[in-house]
């Protein structure tokens, strides 16, 4: 098992994965496939060539790359919204997203706690962000990629307190070389003042202002925040409103606000009849959204008070500006495609509310129309399942149930006279057959040709799509006619990349909720092969099946290959299980307890000291490291096993959905 990653790097290896994971959610796809399947895994028998891949190690290729990773500015969205630079500190329009010197302070202590930032001016603290940026997004193919903020559209409630300029987005590349795209849920780094509306907040809230001469300075007024008559009052005089206001029962109402203007629990207001500054008061108290927090009874009905910001990368080409190399070459941000093989290898998120995604929309066209949406992974709410997905629409004409197949979008087909009915047909993936989905990297894939769409995990084929599949329709009474999908409901138009993290929090769980992270370890795209031996063989040759291209007595490899990985976590078959490392007969010895560590910072095999010593060889402090491993050698979140026969000495894993 791995080392816990704070621990020394010769301490016993026992941190236990949390086995615990929540109870199975009720998936919102139809068809489950439950794994373990017997025998070998199943893959196509398609062959692939590599169109794009990007592992997030940062530059690689020619210098003329450079304007990409060190030049070029990365670019963002605010989904709904606009495009701009990451860097900048406001976007004209989005008024929503008040990038507040406190919200931009807030993000910046995350680079330099330490920072007096009393002592900087606007623009310092503009900058400090910009850097902050920068170093997130470091690592980031700037060309092919923009980050977006998403405001989660399953919240309700943002009360415009904090800033899209925090993007919980970032590119890491490890000891060992590995970059990992992180995606995070996370709460946005603020303090919430004025919780429950009015301005000020130094040190008290103002939610109603009076004219001068409004209130007497003398009376005793007073805020009543129930529903059925909120307003502000005064006691009456000899059955008179001497100050102003109308009777309403023994008091004066000086003014009526509108039912739920006032919170009804939980704030004390006060109404300050000082002619200075005469209103309606409550004290300020500043809520830190920055980690698990429940101010219940105040908050708890406030669904996403403290915002969890979500974000995401996406391969649209937003600005379809070109930016040119140091060759003087043109090129396009983005990545798009027409059908293909697409994968992503990647960890789940454990958590309350996790909602990751990988998934391809089209270039153009209204949702769910021309060519809808191919959802390659979904996971939802800590359940130990994978939703597979594809997503279509149609319009029908309401009196005859006939199929409007002129209507590009609901637009088009509202104008028409048509409805819209909205299709979808997926599968589930659940597994606990070696350990939950959570627990280590997995590979998710979809090869979508013409008329078909099929869906994979770690190769196995879980399910597919094809002209006459039946789908689920929304909204429920829709023709049940319009359920089969046809040859013109699958993808027409080139796709691109959205790979994200939302969150589905509902308000009961929101004292539950800590950052989440989904993270991704490479996407790949591929296009198929077709029977022209050229395409298998570009440098000449014939093209022979698991020899490459053979040209007289030279053999090379070939750009196309089915796609079979049998060890998607590394190494080679052997039996049913994979083999990540070989040793030399010798090296391990009967009656030694070996295990062996993944943390990149210091991975290899290990064994505990016998008599304070290492008989068996190496050395450590704590325990005795025999053998240092790359840093690459091991995944994390793999549970690994140090074999010393009758098998070939090594060190092996059994893959997920075997027997």
């Amino acid at each position: 098992a791995d080392a816990d990653a704070d621990a020394d790097p010769d301490a016993d290896a026992d941190a236990d994965s949390d086995a615990d994971a929540a109870a199975d959610s009720a998936g919102d796809t139809a068809d489950v496939f439950t794994g373990p399947v017997p025998g070998p895994v199943t893959v196509s028998a398609r062959h692939w060539r590599l169109a794009f891949e990007d592992d997030f190690r940062g530059k690689t290729g020619a210098p003329s790359d450079d304007y990409c990773f060190d030049t070029l500015k990365p670019q963002c969205h605010v989904w709904a919204g606009t495009s701009y630079d990451c860097d900048l500190a406001d976007i004209p329009g989005q008024h929503f997203f008040p990038p507040t010197r406190e919200n931009l302070v807030a993000a910046v202590r995350a680079l330099d706690p330490a920072h007096d930032f009393a002592a900087l001016s606007d623009a310092d603290v503009k900058a400090l962000y910009g850097e902050l940026i920068a170093t997130r997004m470091r690592h980031l193919n700037k060309c092919t990629w923009t980050s977006y903020q998403l405001t989660n559209w399953m919240a309700t409630d943002y009360a415009g307190h904090w800033s899209a300029r925090f993007d919980p987005t970032r590119v890491l590349v490890d000891p060992a070389g590995k970059g990992t795209l992180e995606l995070s849920a996370a709460y946005a780094p603020v303090d919430i003042r004025c919780a429950f509306g009015g301005a000020g907040g130094d040190p008290n809230c103002q939610v109603r202002a009076f004219d001068a001469g409004v209130l007497d300075p003398g009376t005793t007024y007073w805020a009543d925040p129930d529903p059925r008559w909120p307003g502000v009052y005064y006691a009456q005089s000899g059955g008179a409103c001497p100050h102003g206001g109308v009777p309403f029962g023994p008091n004066c109402q000086v003014v009526a606000f509108a039912p739920h203007f006032l919170e009804e629990t939980g704030v004390a207001y006060w109404v300050d009849a000082d002619p200075r500054w005469p209103g309606v008061y409550y004290a300020n108290t500043a809520y830190a959204c920055r980690e698990n927090i429940d101010y219940a009874p105040t908050l708890a009905f406030r669904n996403l008070t403290c915002p969890i910001i979500d974000g995401g990368l996406m391969s649209h080409d937003f600005t379809n500006k070109a930016w040119i190399d140091d060759d003087g070459n043109p090129h396009l941000r983005g990545q798009q495609q027409k059908m293909g093989r697409f994968e992503v290898k990647a960890r789940l998120p454990k958590g309350v509310g996790a909602f990751p995604a990988a998934w391809l929309m089209p270039e153009s066209g209204g949702w769910p129309y021309d060519g809808g949406e191919i959802d390659i992974l979904e996971a939802r709410d800590n359940a130990d399942e994978a939703y597979q997905t594809y997503h279509h629409g149609k319009c029908y004409d309401p009196a005859t149930n006939a199929e409007i197949t002129e209507a590009v979008d609901s637009a088009d087909c509202a104008a028409r006279g048509g409805r819209s009915v909205h299709l979808d047909k997926g599968y589930t993936t659940r597994q606990r057959a070696t350990g939950e989905l959570w627990q280590r990297d997995h590979l998710y894939s979809v090869e979508w040709t013409d008329d078909r769409l099929d869906y994979y995990v770690n190769n196995v084929h879980t399910g597919a799509i094809t002209v006459g599949t039946q789908a689920n329709l929304y909204p429920a009474g829709s023709p049940p006619s319009l359920a089969g999908f046809e040859s013109s409901n699958f993808p027409t138009s080139p796709f691109y990349w959205i790979l994200n993290h939302s969150t589905y929090v509902p308000p009961a769980a929101q004292a539950g909720f800590a950052t989440q992270t989904f993270r991704i370890d490479y996407v790949r795209s591929y296009v198929a092969c077709g029977a022209d031996n050229a395409e298998y063989c570009p440098e000449g040759g014939l093209f022979s099946e698991g020899v490459g291209c053979v040209d007289g007595g030279v053999v090379r490899p070939s750009p196309c290959a089915p796609a079979t990985r049998h060890c998607v976590n590394g190494g080679e078959r052997v039996g049913s299980r994979c083999r990540a490392w070989s040793f030399d007969p010798g090296v391990l010895h009967e009656g030694v307890t070996y295990w062996a560590d993944a943390d990149p910072r210091w991975p290899g095999v290990y064994y505990a000291k016998i008599g304070g010593g290492c008989p068996y060889g190496g050395g450590g402090e704590v325990n005795c490291q025999l053998v240092a491993l790359p840093a690459d050698a091991l995944e994390t979140g793999v549970s690994y096993t140090v074999d010393l026969g009758p098998a070939p000495p090594g060190i092996y894993y059994t893959p997920d959905f075997d027997p």
